[in-house]
């Protein structure tokens, strides 16, 4: 997988990802991938809060635009932990009202 230039925001986000989850017993458990229409539940949006430095924001207004991490980049080492989810009850701002998100399966804080 090709990331940024700084190998330093794929060390972060495993760390994040290994101090903030665990892998949960309960299949019934998923953290969302994506932020909700009102909400912001994401894995990545916390990330991307606690740590500025190591994403790479949308508008492409980050100074880490060429080494950070986009939220497709973050996802994927999210997915070598836990596995990808299609969930009725995770947010899928872009989808239709009903339509499936996908989530970090058996992952909880």
């Amino acid at each position: 997988m090709r990331y940024g230039r700084d190998p330093r925001s794929v060390v972060v986000a495993r760390a994040f990802f290994q101090a903030a989850t665990k892998l949960s017993d309960d299949d019934e458990d998923i953290l969302p991938q994506e932020d909700g229409a009102d909400e912001k539940l994401s894995v990545y949006c916390l990330f991307s809060e606690l740590f500025p430095e190591h994403v790479v924001l949308p508008e492409g207004g980050s100074l880490s635009a060429k080494t950070g991490l986009t939220r497709l980049q973050f996802n994927k080492l999210g997915y070598e932990m836990y596995i990808k989810e299609q969930s009725r009850r995770v947010p899928a701002p872009k989808a239709k009202p009903g339509n499936p998100g996908y989530g970090f399966r058996r992952a909880k804080w």
